[in-house]
């Protein structure tokens, strides 16, 4: 029916394969919320944890000034591990848009 070359087929029989199996592991990705955690990508890649970050690191990366990241530095210093944002609400310089900032480069964890 098809004059198709030996190469030609093995092509074909891999692409086959590949959506099959790319198939089994969707299905299999519904149904087991553990698979699902393994093949889903953390929504904090590229961010830095707030609770964590050195001093020197908060101030390399610029976002504020150097006096904000002392405070903020301070403020978790001083009680502890962040569990959110809104904490920081109580630093002078810390408003609704710099809230929206630090969510964006930061994580809590």
């Amino acid at each position: 029916m098809f004059n198709l070359t030996q190469d030609e087929r093995k092509v074909i029989l891999f692409l086959v394969a590949v959506a099959f199996i790319g198939l089994g592991v969707s299905f299999a990705a519904k149904r087991s919320g553990h698979l699902k955690k393994i093949l889903t990508t953390d929504a904090d890649i590229g961010k830095v944890n707030l609770n964590k970050v050195s001093r020197e690191d908060l101030l390399r990366l610029r976002l504020f000034s150097p006096k904000l990241g002392e405070k903020i530095i301070a403020y978790r210093n001083e009680k502890g591990p962040l569990s959110t944002f809104e904490e920081l609400r109580g630093i002078k310089g810390i408003n609704d848009k710099r809230i929206e900032e630090l969510e964006r480069y930061f994580f809590l964890r």
